[in-house]
């Protein structure tokens, strides 16, 4: 391996391999999806219902506003808009006669609720003077002689009862008021409950996009620092040595050709070499077991040739290792397909060119056989 190549952090992602090895993990996505949805849905539901408002009342009615001409002022049309009018609800003129037709209902209105305790133990229906001014809006739609005039509560007779008292002031200050020869009710529609659109679809629809789109940005992540090894071109790249073949626990007659004829050319004049496997840190034993199925793959090379194939684990588990690999031949490092452990691997190939061991070649051992014939195109 070039000692200025960084290994698996330098390669291009191979987007076949990955895209392979998705189709395996597929279901994630629309798990991913589903249970994006259902979080979306619970957290709308659970904001707008659980800890969303009260319900609230609205009643409505329509004001015709009858301006009064002068002949040398004209009419003052232009002091009475939408913004205006919320101005003058709050006013003596308006809101005083609001409170004593609410009085005359049974309603009593307040100056603040912390000090009046006592009064609303007193009266069934209660309302703050600040309540009863935010609860009325009037709005110009169009025609500035039109208002709308809307009452909004939690409680739907206080609701009505508010917009009559606001269409009794209006009418009063119609009459007392010179800029007007009248204001006069076209129609009261009774205190409604004020139905918000339901977004819940619109919620889960967007919670499923999310969690699809964040679920495949996690899996390239998760794959662009994945230092396994999958496919032979892509480990010969990385490591920057010969890969004589592909191990497999079945059989495989296309692969174990490649091997043997690798194997020949490369090893075939060789004594003793030396089968490390790269994740045999603790003991032997996958070095065994990898040891054994290439031994199997190659066996009429082995009796031609004389060679030794001899299982070992990591050099660093055993300080002999290091006095073998210095005797032997050369080394076939078997990597395991599809574990992690791109960067151990690549610290084994440093302490053997550290102590001048030859690498005969690489191995890709205990492979998945479907994988890689769809990989290759390969027919089962």
């Amino acid at each position: 391996m070039d000692r200025n190549s960084s290994g698996h952090l330098d390669e291009t992602m191979n987007l076949r391999c990955f895209y392979l090895r998705l189709v395996k993990k597929i279901w994630i996505v629309p798990a991913a999806a589903v249970a994006g949805a259902l979080i979306a849905a619970f957290v709308y539901t659970l904001v707008t219902v659980s800890f969303g408002p009260e319900r609230t009342y609205s009643a409505s009615a329509k004001l015709y506003l009858n301006f009064a001409y002068n002949e040398q002022t004209g009419t003052q049309v232009d002091s009475y808009n939408a913004y205006t009018w919320n101005m003058f609800m709050s006013t003596d003129d308006i809101l005083k006669p609001i409170i004593e037709e609410l009085k005359k209902q049974g309603i009593d209105v307040i100056e603040n609720e912390e000090n009046s305790s006592g009064e609303l133990e007193k009266k069934e229906k209660t309302i703050t003077k600040d309540e009863l001014i935010s609860s009325i809006t009037a709005e110009i739609p169009s025609d500035i002689r039109v208002m709308l005039l809307t009452s909004e509560n939690s409680d739907r007779e206080l609701a009505d009862a508010i917009l009559l008292a606001s269409v009794a002031s209006m009418e009063n200050f119609g009459d007392i008021n010179e800029a007007f020869d009248s204001i006069k009710n076209l129609g009261i529609t009774p205190a409604k409950l004020v139905v918000y659109s339901d977004k819940t679809i619109t919620a889960a629809i967007f919670g499923a996009v999310l969690a699809v789109i964040a679920v495949l940005l996690c899996l390239l992540l998760y794959d662009a620092l994945d230092d396994a090894v999958y496919v032979p071109e892509d480990c010969e790249k990385r490591y920057g040595y010969s890969l004589l073949g592909v191990l497999f626990k079945e059989k495989d007659e296309f692969f174990r050709n490649e091997l043997m004829a690798s194997f020949g050319k490369k090893a075939g004049h060789l004594s003793e070499i030396i089968v490390i496997s790269t994740d045999s840190v603790k003991d032997d034993s996958l070095s065994i077991e990898d040891c054994k199925l290439l031994t199997e793959s190659v066996a009429p090379i082995l009796e031609e040739t004389g060679t030794k194939l001899t299982p070992m684990a990591v050099p660093g588990t055993v300080l002999d290792n290091y006095r073998k690999i210095g005797t032997c031949d050369g080394v076939i490092l078997c990597i395991p397909y599809g574990k992690k452990n791109g960067s151990m691997t690549e610290h084994i190939i440093a302490q053997l060119v550290k102590h001048e061991c030859p690498i005969v070649g690489i191995v890709i051992s205990r492979a998945d056989r479907a994988f890689l014939m769809n990989y290759y195109g390969l027919r089962k």
